[in-house]
């Protein structure tokens, strides 16, 4: 019998407001789940992706998630060990989502649980970053950390392009308005229109939003949370790349939520709420804005993924 495993990892949101390339949080879903066979003839292919609408390549070298499976078979698998991957989209593409990052996070998960099933979570992350580092341009951690750990993580900077993470508290009754419109911004287009240079003022502001957010969170306390969310570094430069911006956010706000923000690059946007109830209408009141900025989106809701990424073993 043949033996598989099902990696699944779930959508995440960078940035947080005032933690650019700093805070990411998992989402118990969307989810991509990509399934790994392992084979002996050094081959590292992708048989089949969907979901995806056909714009992901099938070739592995140029898909992060067989760039993620291949640096753990070369590290840890038996030489000449290659596997067969099976890709599900279930996250939407340029959404600033971590669309490639939950790709990448099911990869490695899967395939260290048929080669070495011990392999430490905090190695395994560089091999998301190889696949973040293919998508991006740049190994951020700050979808593939929370992605593959759950929960709320700090991305700390160590020596060359190393990283520590460091997991921040966070309310278990968080809920997560999110709302994605009908057009795509691409992560190239998003860190192109940072501007090079920051006034100092407005460093210091984020700093002290970071400080005060993370403490909120600590310590459930969501008027600090709806103080400390203001961004100044990336959000003013880049919401002109989402229309309907400035009208969701306020729509979100209307409709009960503590703040809202970009997702990571965008276009998604998110709002923070602390039950479900409040959660939908926010969602509701979110996707009625982005349509009256003339774009349908689509919205859900979810809880906080404190679990991360899993996976399972199958045989067939």
């Amino acid at each position: 019998m043949t033996l598989r495993a099902i990696g699944s990892a779930s959508a995440t949101i960078a940035n947080l407001g005032p933690g650019f390339d700093v805070l990411g949080l998992c989402l118990e879903g969307p989810r991509d789940r990509v399934t790994v066979e392992l084979t002996d003839d050094g081959r590292v292919e992708i048989v089949q992706i969907e979901g995806d609408g056909g714009k992901l390549p099938l070739d592995a070298a140029q898909n992060c998630a067989g760039v993620a499976a291949r640096w753990v078979i070369e590290r840890f698998a038996e030489p000449g060990t290659g596997a067969r991957i099976w890709l599900e989209k279930g996250l939407p593409l340029g959404s600033g989502l971590g669309s490639s990052s939950a790709s990448s996070v099911a990869a490695a998960v899967a395939t260290a649980a048929l080669v070495d099933p011990n392999i430490p979570r905090g190695v395994l992350l560089e091999a998301c970053r190889e696949g973040e580092r293919l998508a991006a341009g740049s190994p951020h951690a700050d979808n593939v950390a929370p992605a593959l750990f759950g929960g709320l993580v700090a991305v700390l900077p160590g020596e060359g392009e190393a990283v520590d993470i460091l997991p921040l508290a966070v309310p278990r009754d968080l809920v997560l308005a999110v709302a994605k419109p009908a057009y795509d911004v691409r992560t190239a287009d998003a860190r192109a229109a940072l501007p090079k240079t920051m006034p100092i003022h407005d460093a210091v502001h984020n700093m002290a939003m970071i400080a005060g957010l993370v403490t909120g969170f600590a310590t459930n306390d969501m008027g600090l949370v709806a103080r400390c969310l203001g961004d100044r570094m990336s959000t003013p430069y880049r919401k002109a790349l989402v229309p309907g911006f400035d009208a969701v956010v306020a729509a979100a706000h209307g409709a009960g939520a503590v703040g809202a923000g970009l997702a990571g690059s965008g276009p998604t946007i998110f709002a923070i709420t602390d039950d479900r109830e409040t959660a939908r209408d926010v969602a509701e009141a979110m996707v009625d804005a982005f349509l009256g900025a003339g774009f349908e989106s689509q919205a859900f809701v979810s809880a906080v993924g404190l679990e991360g990424a899993t996976a399972e073993l199958e045989r067939g």
